[in-house]
């Protein structure tokens, strides 16, 4: 897919953090990358994979605003914990919590745990929706592991207790583009881009 590069990308999210994300991994090149605000609509995310709900959000706020849109769906996964909270990241453990009860949410449920793999991984699927055409969608993941308490300033969300093995930090602890060079978000917009040709 080609896309016209003086049309502006509007992106379906509320979370400054990861806006700004994703405006810093895109980069300068064209299209430009905007926050809808009011525009983007509120988005019932019920669907079991990253996939299903990156087109959900990318397809509804194109519908709303007539032109293309860019989604992300991304989550952390524990290996001990069945691969949760995964989709649910976002809610867990419960959709108004802070970032740091989530992070202590899933520390606690592996200090339930003693002796149990702190293998996780992050995944990101970027969607992006141009009315007319069929969405297209790329996926990023990387693997690392489950930190024993929260390190780092950097970053957002699960940053401060996802632990990098090849870094010897969290992406907490490492600034943003030693973390965007291997972070699932990075290969997923990166991957996305690659599909569009830009």
């Amino acid at each position: 897919m080609r896309l016209a590069l003086d049309v502006p990308v509007a992106v379906a999210t509320k979370n400054l953090d990861k806006y700004n994300e994703i405006v810093q991994l895109w980069g300068d090149t064209p299209p430009h990358l905007l926050l809808p605000g009011s525009e983007y609509p509120d988005v019932d995310e019920r669907f079991a994979t990253y996939e299903e709900n990156a087109v959900l959000k990318a397809a509804e706020l194109a519908r709303v605003r007539g032109g293309p849109a860019l989604a992300d769906d991304s989550g952390i996964e524990v290996e001990a914990l069945g691969w949760a909270p995964g989709v649910l990241s976002a809610r867990t453990p419960s959709a108004s919590a802070t970032p740091q009860e989530r992070n202590q949410a899933i520390l606690a449920q592996l200090a339930a745990l003693p002796g149990a793999s702190r293998r996780a991984r992050y995944v990101c699927v970027c969607a992006l929706a141009v009315p007319g055409q069929l969405p297209l969608t790329a996926r990023g993941e990387v693997e690392g592991e489950i930190a024993l308490a929260p390190l780092g300033t950097h970053g957002f969300g699960y940053d401060p207790i996802f632990y990098y093995p090849p870094y010897g930090h969290t992406f907490g602890e490492v600034p943003a583009e030693q973390k965007h060079a291997v972070s699932h978000r990075g290969r997923a917009v990166r991957a996305l881009r690659d599909r569009l040709e830009l």
